[in-house]
């Protein structure tokens, strides 16, 4: 059967005891202080983090702020761009139309001008027409007065 003895249960305590207190001294202190470091290192990791994430929330909005303002330059550059073609397109347009006006007067002027030369050597022709028509009409007025008189 199993007997239990006083002087052992107390040996055991005094021992239990003894062994804790070592312990403590010796290995507890040293495991408190490395989970303390620990913690305190995983507590400057996620400051750390923070801080990172942070700095890059600003970078991300300068470039996002700069990336609008590049949009709105780049908006403002073909507006322009777009008024300057339009602006050059009316100048042509309005060169082309005064080239064309310009085309068309010289175009009657100098219809106008063969119409009155072709007009002028229509006269002359008629006038040495109707001057040889006189011509032969005397000449033949004037044979036939010439055979009338010789008869």
């Amino acid at each position: 059967m199993l007997k239990v003895n006083f002087w052992d249960i107390l040996f055991t305590i005094v021992n239990v005891l003894v062994i804790y207190w070592i312990l403590k001294k010796f290995l507890f202190n040293r495991i408190k202080n490395v989970i303390d470091d620990r913690e305190a290192n995983i507590r400057d990791q996620f400051t750390e983090a923070g801080n990172r994430k942070k700095e890059a929330d600003e970078e991300k909005a300068k470039y996002l702020k700069k990336q609008d303002a590049a949009e709105q330059e780049a908006a403002a550059i073909v507006k322009k761009a777009r008024t300057e073609a339009d602006r050059i397109y009316d100048k042509s347009l309005a060169e082309a139309q005064e080239e064309a006006d310009a085309i068309r007067a010289k175009a009657r002027t100098d219809a106008e001008n063969i119409k009155q030369r072709n007009l002028a050597e229509s006269r002359e022709a008629i006038s040495a027409l109707a001057l040889m028509a006189a011509k032969k009409i005397l000449e033949n007025g004037d044979k036939d007065a010439a055979d009338s008189s010789t008869q």
